[in-house]
């Protein structure tokens, strides 16, 4: 019953059933709701059919129904009802507007609208002539009119539509009404269809369960014989057989038909546009998707095309669909699409259709690798239409994806497809960390599905951006941005190939990889630091951002365990007690260190250590000075040692260090940078606390090996006696108090340092060009000034001043015996500290003596070569250095005595038969001994008138009978004879220097002439002749020691 609207001055009605109504209504509610209580045994006696009691019918054939009457609890009830209404409609009030809000609007915007358009009509300056404004038909005048009227025409307008509103408010109460009513019966309405509807869903659902008896009769007979007689024949004609040739001409005719229908009247899409004609059917082929073959049912070129078949053109799929429901809707569909849409819709069906295959395809792929090997480390996610494969799901750090769905470039053209940029097509979209990357460097194969290699090709980019990253930051660093150790990224869209080169030191390298199922990153080749190495790594959530620093760390850590390993062959030792903090080492050794090893060698003080520092910077080497109370104990052991101050070494091996493995030759180079240091920084505290004048000199660049600077120091002869140990030490006359020092290098063997020391001299001896030759390597003078240099080895820790003083006092000693032989005009061979050589006799044989002397208060020491004649006259010669000026006595003796040495030893290569021995009684004195004929020569060294002279006497000659009276005679006319250099005088000959060597010639000649034939028994004087088995004895002995380079006879 529908409510009653309610107003204001209206009567409200009962309602009241009339008299014929009433009845009619009583009988309706009898019948319905008071058929409980009529006798349900009143149909007992009337027979049933199909269950239902048999009613009797009217003349129309319908049965009659006899309506009760009611009850009396029926009819008390509906009086209740009689006279109540029902419930009242619901009162809409959602969606409605005040209409004072729409009026203050309406005046707001027309206020707001009139600023505007007079701010716009001031802009427009009307043109002025002689002083006043122009006509009123200006152009500018009739602009600012039109846009007057037309804002007020505009808001003229609203203001009607505002009237128009107000009118109809007046009646807004019954409009409320009717629209409550009208959605009342909306709902009623919509009630009543959706009765409707589910009646029509119940109907056909049960039209399923309702199954037709089976006629096992009939189906007996059509199984048994093949044919029955209940089985309706329709008298149908077969038709005839078609020939071959009839049919050959059939498919041609419609290829042809096709032909000309697809070239000249049919719009092609443009990916129909490769097809084929053959067998009656026409085939599109549309790459990477699918092939469809259509035919035509008549000639008529408006009639529809219709399917034949349809193939995929892409794998992993079928060669064709298989009968069955799939093959049909698509083929049902197909044909509707080419009955209402043509060649288009059909194509767009079966884009769409494959675009939807290929997907399932892929997600079937993924859901395999996530089961298979790539479990554990994929999460795959099918969203709509899209794909969503998440990768490295193990790591930390934001998550990783890729979106594999369909994209339109154009969706609002997506109904018509004159391009094809404009068809939809399969699209990926990555997720890196959480962000998309706008280019993706990923080919997505259509033709050959796999989404493992589309996700192997995004794991090699997503390597391959890290390594990117990471080689960027890397190159910011000196050692990798000069190419000092080689850094190199070998990029691949394959995995795991791509991988980054990174040379950690001149001899170890790694190659740092990402596993492409799990993430994590590996060290080839590896080790227990490659280990290290990639826990870190692993442990990153932005690799691209922290794997530089963990290199830098690795590079360093290897660096310096090299380095260990390498000094440690060589002798140096490892310092492991010494452990200072990050922050100590970088307040000392720079804020890029990353790590420092420390060594020192046995032979230095226990207060100065190495340092060895590694960074991307460069490798450094340094010197570190201990605490105080750190150096009182051993380095090796002890703990709790601090650093007191640290010096960076003046070598190359900040950069070239690293580039090339420490050898021998480096660690050379570095011993001798920080022995120089070393040396350089103890002679300044010396110095400094003697009050000493010094400074240090820069060394000037662009040599090969890096000099350290140089020591100046001013010395006066008062401090230069403060370090002299000895009192009796050789006081160096200086000429020029100053003195430089230079650190030119360490002695392996001795552990010392070597120095130049550059000095003057207030000698001009000195200035002597082939002096520089003479005294070799130990000592260089210069050609036309008194300065010399020489080297000083001193150990390390240790001042040099000392040595210095003392070693200038032997230099001055041995610069006095150089000028000594420059006064006899001899040239001094292979000088130094210790000894020399000259040379004082070239012909018939080299006559060559060396001198060595060690001590300041020593004597020298004098060795002659094999051959020289002054062999036999060593020891007398040796006495003469215990005299002064022993040195100059010497040389002066060697060239006065050579041409008689030089006879001397003639005579006793001529004599083989031993018939004639010399006897050196001193210097000065010499006896020849003969024993056939016996016979006796006197040789001394005597002045005569001022002049020395050699004095040859004859003595213990034979008496004079037989042969023994020729020889006499010979001797005597030689004695009263005379020749070049010498005289013969009473009992004697006197010759000089050079002379000598002919006299004492001629009296071995005259000897030899008289020689007789060994006799059976000879006797000489008891005498001479025990004299001469002695000298024999000594001759023999001087001949063995002849075959030694240098005799020494003692």
């Amino acid at each position: 019953m529908p409510g009653v609207l309610k107003t204001e001055g209206d009567d409200l009605e009962g309602l009241v059933l009339s008299q014929a109504s009433g009845g009619k209504s009583a009988n309706m509610a009898g019948g319905i709701n008071g058929s409980h209580d009529h006798d349900p045994q009143q149909h007992n006696n009337r027979p049933l059919v199909n269950g239902i009691p048999n009613v009797p019918t009217n003349q129309q054939g319908y049965g009659e129904v006899t309506v009760p009457e009611p009850s009396q609890a029926v009819l008390s009830a509906m009086g209740d009802l009689i006279g109540q209404l029902p419930p009242e409609i619901e009162h809409i009030t959602f969606g409605y507007l005040s209409f004072s809000a729409l009026i203050t609007r309406l005046v707001q915007e027309t206020f707001n609208g009139l600023t505007d358009c007079i701010n716009d009509m001031s802009e427009l300056q009307v043109p002025q002539m002689n002083g006043a404004s122009a006509a009123d038909t200006s152009q500018i005048n009739v602009r600012k009119r039109l846009r007057l009227l037309n804002f007020l025409q505009e808001r003229r307008a609203q203001f009607i539509k505002i009237l128009v509103l107000s009118q109809w408010s007046r009646q807004a109460q019954s409009i409320s009404r009717v629209i409550d009513m009208r959605i009342w019966l909306d709902g009623k309405r919509r009630l009543y269809d959706d009765a409707c509807n589910w009646m029509g869903e119940l109907k056909r659902i049960l039209e399923l369960e309702r199954k037709p008896n089976p006629d096992l009769r009939t189906a007996l007979e059509a199984l048994s014989l093949g044919k029955s007689p209940r089985l309706p024949d329709l008298g149908y004609l077969p038709p005839d057989r078609l020939s071959p040739q009839r049919l050959l001409r059939t498919i041609r005719g419609i290829n042809t038909q096709l032909s000309l229908r697809l070239n000249l009247h049919e719009t092609l899409p443009p990916a129909f546009r490769n097809f084929s004609v053959a067998n009656g059917r026409v085939t599109f082929r549309v790459q990477d998707e699918f092939q469809v073959d259509l035919s035509i049912a008549n000639d008529d070129l408006s009639s529809q095309m219709y399917f034949i078949d349809f193939r995929f053109d892409f794998e992993p799929t079928p060669p064709e669909l298989p009968p069955g429901q799939l093959r049909s809707g698509i083929e049902n569909k197909v044909n509707e699409l080419l009955s209402r849409d043509g060649l288009g819709g059909c194509y767009r069906f079966l884009h769409d259709f494959v675009l939807s295959h290929k997907l399932n395809v892929l997600r079937h792929q993924a859901y395999r690798m996530s089961q298979a090997k790539w479990s554990e480390h994929l999460n795959v996610e099918a969203v709509h239409r899209s794909l969503v494969v998440q990768y490295w799901i193990g790591r930390p750090g934001g998550k990783n994806w890729i979106e594999i769905g369909i994209r339109r470039r154009n969706v609002g053209n997506a109904s018509c497809f004159h391009e094809e940029e404009d068809e939809p097509h399969i699209g990926l979209r990555w997720f890196r960390a959480g962000k998309e990357v706008s280019d993706v460097p990923v080919t997505v194969n259509l033709r050959e599905l796999s989404v493992e290699d589309m996700l192997k090709q995004i794991v090699a980019a997503h390597a391959d951006s890290i390594f990117r990253e990471t080689l960027a930051r890397l190159k910011e660093h000196s050692l990798y941005s000069k190419n000092v150790l080689r850094l190199k990224h070998f990029r691949s869209r394959l995995v795991p190939a791509s991988h980054l080169f990174i040379q950690l030191t001149a001899s170890q390298s790694c190659s740092i990889m990402q596993e492409p199922i799990t993430g994590n990153f590996g060290l080839l080749p590896p080790s227990s630091l490659h280990s290290r190495g990639e826990q870190e790594l692993n442990g990153l959530g932005a690799p691209e951002k922290g794997a530089a620093s963990r290199i830098a760390q690795l590079r360093a850590i290897a660096s310096c365990d090299e380095v260990e390993r390498t000094v440690r062959c060589y002798g140096w030792e490892v310092v492991r007690s010494l452990r200072p903090s990050l922050e100590v080492l970088r307040q000392h050794f720079g804020p890029d260190t990353a790590r420092a090893s420390f060594f020192r060698k046995r032979a230095w003080n226990a207060r100065w250590l190495l340092a060895f520092t590694a960074s991307l910077m460069g490798d450094y080497w340094w010197i570190v000075e201990l605490n105080e109370q750190s150096s009182k104990s051993d380095p090796l052991t002890a703990s709790g040692m601090s650093i007191r101050d640290a010096f960076k070494l003046p070598t190359d091996s900040s950069l070239a260090a690293a580039s090339v493995e420490v050898s021998l030759a480096d660690l050379t180079q570095i011993e001798y940078s920080a022995a120089g240091l070393i040396s350089q920084f103890t002679d300044t505290r010396e110095l400094s606390a003697q009050c000493i004048p010094h400074k240090f000199v820069r060394a000037v660049p662009g040599r090969s090996r890096p000099d350290l600077p140089t020591l100046y120091v001013h010395f006066t002869r008062n401090r230069a006696q403060k370090f002299q140990k000895d009192s009796d030490a050789v006081k160096v006359p200086w000429s020029s108090q100053n003195i430089r020092a230079s650190f030119m290098g360490v002695d392996a063997s001795k552990s010392t340092a070597h120095h130049l020391i550059l000095a003057q001299r207030n000698s001009a001896a000195l200035r002597s060009r082939r002096l520089n030759v003479m005294v070799g390597d130990f000592i260089k003078v210069h050609p036309t000034s008194p300065a010399f240099a020489f080297p000083l080895n001193n150990p390390i820790g240790q001042s040099t001043v000392p040595a210095i003083l003392e070693r200038l006092a032997r230099i001055q000693r041995l610069m006095d015996y150089v000028r000594t032989l420059q006064a006899f005009g001899l040239d001094p061979q292979n000088l130094s500290l210790d000894h020399f050589e000259f040379a004082y006799s070239t012909q018939p044989q080299v006559c060559r003596a060396e001198i060595f002397f060690t001590g300041l208060k020593e004597f020298p020491q004098l060795f002659l070569n094999r051959g020289n004649p002054h062999l036999r006259i060593k020891d007398h010669l040796m006495s003469l250095f215990r005299k002064p000026n022993g040195l100059k006595r010497i040389i002066w003796f060697l060239q006065l005595s050579l041409p008689l040495m030089q006879a001397f030893a003639a005579i006793e290569a001529t004599n083989t038969k031993n018939t004639a021995v010399v006897l050196p009684r001193s210097a000065e004195w010499y006896q020849i001994y003969y024993r056939d004929p016996a016979g006796r020569l006197d040789v001394r060294l005597r002045k005569r008138r001022d002049e020395l002279k050699w004095f040859v006497q004859h003595s213990g000659l034979p008496a004079k009978r037989g042969q023994d009276q020729q020889l006499h005679d010979q001797l005597d006319s030689l004695l009263t004879g005379k020749g070049e250099g010498w005289n013969g005088v009473h009992q004697g000959i006197a010759a000089s220097m050079d002379g000598v060597h002919a006299v004492v010639e001629k009296i071995d000649e005259i000897f030899s002439q008289h020689v007789a034939p060994p006799p059976t028994q000879t006797r000489l004087a008891a005498g001479p002749t025990d004299r001469c088995k002695k000298q024999d004895l000594k001759g023999q002995k001087r001949k063995a020691e002849d075959d030694s380079d240098v005799v020494v006879l003692d």
